[in-house]
């Protein structure tokens, strides 16, 4: 979670004792907990709403056209080509 491994969460767990104090840390997480959770619920409710606004076919074919793309060109190089042929373009011209 978040890039970080268990050695990182347990000196994280630790820091929190000592500075907290373990009468307090129990409430700071449980808190935590409940934060997240409205967080996630609120997270949910935004991609509900979205996907209630947009139009679900036109949403559809873009995904394939997308995955068509990705299926038959190398992107970087779609890209440095196309930055390519703008700095060639330029240069004639100026």
């Amino acid at each position: 979670m978040f890039g970080n491994g268990m050695t990182e969460w347990l000196l994280v767990a630790v820091v929190a004792l000592l500075v907290l104090g373990p009468e307090r840390l129990p409430t700071l997480v449980r808190s935590a907990g409940r934060v997240a959770g409205k967080v996630r619920g609120m997270w949910s409710d935004v991609q509900k709403e979205l996907s209630d606004s947009l139009p679900q076919d036109e949403v559809k074919e873009l995904a394939d056209n997308v995955r068509e793309l990705r299926g038959k060109t190398n992107v970087k190089q779609f890209v440095r080509r196309l930055a390519l042929d703008a700095v060639d373009e330029e240069r004639k011209q100026g």
